[in-house]
This record gives structure tokens, C-alpha cells and sequence, in this order.
């Protein structure tokens, strides 16, 4: 999985906050001077008081690339937002896996060993197959495309505000999301947290502030605080850096070690020669990056 912030408002935090304070003052934002600690105490009230409207000001456009339609389906429920997504007439369909394979391979399928992997990889060459062959027999792609799995590889784009990416987190980011969603919503608390430190310096899911929506009863709280620490010290080491990006320069994360999964290099080779290929990677990469903007 690879998530990059495309573009944000630089000055995001500071627009916020001079709309909202300047609404109790005689002056419009555009005469209303403020400074660093006021910048931090409103953002604090604001998220204290939930005053929505004031976080629906600064938008955050990302990409996701390397992740499944069951992954998209799942994100664009989040209507408050606007999707572009890769049409599936366009994606390059391997039967080969010459290259890195056409589709995501749950890492709890590879828990399973490998003849559970087999049967899924198999599954989806022969997919694969029948939609090179009705491809061949001149069926409109958007209709061969009907036998392609769920899994198949896809990216979109999403713009959201920062309300929204704040409701994204809560429900996301719980252990009871779909792994690859969760995947997601943590990658992308580890940007906002370097883009907007004040905004989203408490983000994450519900239960970490004693209020468990999902099915774990809260046992799933301390390790949704320890991940939101590892990720909080990542930022934090990246965070100078960060601030002398010039713009157009980017920034990245290995997020891998935090969200990913590697996978047994023996169970690899057995996979490859079972399928009579060379090699087959099956690591769950994450990988974070983040563009300053060039306005």
C-alpha cells in the first residue's frame, strides 16, 4: 500500500483558526492578527466543543495506490469526501505474475500456510485467465471485467476535510475495521499529524477516549494507544525534516515494520516453485509520502 498527500493548505491551521476566532471580533480574517499559542488554544476548544463547521475549512487531497476494490468499496461510504477512482477497464491483468501480482493477498490467508495460499493465487490466475480469453473473444472490457475477483489491485484519489478525516480515524482506525482500511487510516494519521500537528495531535479511534464503539469491549484499547505512540515518535523524528521541505519536495515513511507485514521468506520460495515461477513476493508494504505544496 502506497498513501501520498498530494495537497493540503499550507497554512491550514492558521486559516482555520483566524475564520473561526475572527467571528467573535469587530474585523473580517483578512485584518485579524493572531498568534501561535491562539492558533493552538482555539483549535484545542474547537475539537473539545466537536464545532464541526470550523474543521470543515482546510481539505486534504491523498492518493492510495495498491489496494483492493474491497478496500475501495469500503472507503468511498465516506460520502462527505469526493472520489476518483481507476476505472477497472485500465488495469494491467497479469496471469503470469511475471511482475508483482494483480491482486492483494490478505496476510491472514498467508497465516494459513501454503497450501491456503495456493488455493487463493490459483483462484485468482484463473480469473485472470477467463478475462484475457473473453478479452480475446472482443467483449468489451467493461464487460470482461465482470470475472475479475474483488481483490484485483486498484488506486484512487480522495479529497476530504479535515471533519471528515477526523470521523474517518474514529470509526477506521478501530480494530474491528477491515485490515486493509485500518492500514490506511493509521498511514494517513501519520500525515495529518505532520501536516497539521494542533488538528489531529488526539486523533484515532473512539475507544482511546473511553468510548468503544466497536465489538471488542475496549481489549483492543492499548494496542490502538501503543500503534498511535509508535506513530507519534515516527512523525516526531520526521518533523524538522519536514519543515524545511521546500515547495514540490517530499517526504517518506516506511510505515511497514508499524502497519505492514513480511512474510516468511522459505514460504516464498515454496509458493514460487510450486507455481513454476521465479519468485513471488508476498510482504504487505506500507509506505507513506507526503508533497508540500508548490503554492
Amino acid at each position: 500500500m502506497e498513501v501520498t498527500i498530494l495537497d493540503y493548505p499550507v497554512n491550514g491551521e492558521e486559516t482555520l483558526a483566524k475564520c473561526g476566532m475572527a467571528t467573535t471580533t469587530s474585523s473580517p480574517p483578512t485584518e485579524y492578527d493572531i498568534e501561535q499559542k491562539e492558533i493552538e488554544k482555539f483549535i484545542e476548544t474547537g475539537r473539545s466543543m466537536e464545532l464541526s463547521s470550523v474543521f470543515d475549512f482546510p481539505q486534504i487531497i491523498y492518493q492510495v495506490k495498491d489496494v483492493s476494490r474491497s478496500f475501495t468499496h469500503q472507503h468511498v461510504r465516506h460520502r462527505m469526501a469526493a472520489h476518483m477512482q481507476q476505472s477497472m477497464r485500465y488495469v494491467e491483468i497479469d496471469p503470469s505474475l511475471e511482475k508483482e501480482p494483480f491482486f492483494v493477498i490478505p496476510p491472514s490467508i498467508i497465516e494459513k500456510g501454503k497450501q491456503s495460499v495456493l488455493g487463493y493465487i490459483k483462484s485468482q490466475i484463473n480469473s485472470a485467465k477467463q478475462y484475457k480469453s473473453l478479452i480475446n473473444k472482443e467483449l468489451p472490457s467493461e464487460d470482461a471485467r465482470f470475472s475479475l475477483p474483488i481483490g484485483t489491485k486498484t488506486f484512487l484519489s480522495t479529497a476530504m476535510n479535515v471533519e471528515s478525516l477526523l470521523h474517518y480515524f474514529n470509526v477506521r482506525s478501530c480494530y474491528d475495521s477491515q485490515w486493509e482500511i485500518r492500514t490506511n487510516s493509521y498511514a494517513l494519521i501519520a500525515g495529518c499529524k505532520l501536516i497539521y500537528p494542533n488538528i489531529f495531535n488526539k486523533c484515532g479511534p473512539h475507544c482511546i477516549r473511553g468510548k468503544c464503539k466497536g465489538r471488542g469491549n475496549g481489549k483492543c484499547r492499548e494496542k490502538a494507544i501503543n500503534l498511535l505512540k509508535d506513530i507519534e515518535k515516527r512523525v516526531n523524528k520526521k518533523r524538522n525534516k519536514f519543515n524545511r521541505l521546500k515547495p514540490g519536495e517530499k517526504i517518506k515513511f516506511d510505515l511497514t515494520d508499524l502497519l505492514g507485514y513480511q512474510a516468511d521468506p522459505e514460504l516464498e520460495k515454496e509458493i514460487a516453485h510450486e507455481l513454476d515461477i521465479e519468485k513471488i513476493n508476498l510482504d504487505r508494504k506500507v509506505n507513506l509520502e507526503i508533497k508540500k505544496p508548490e503554492n
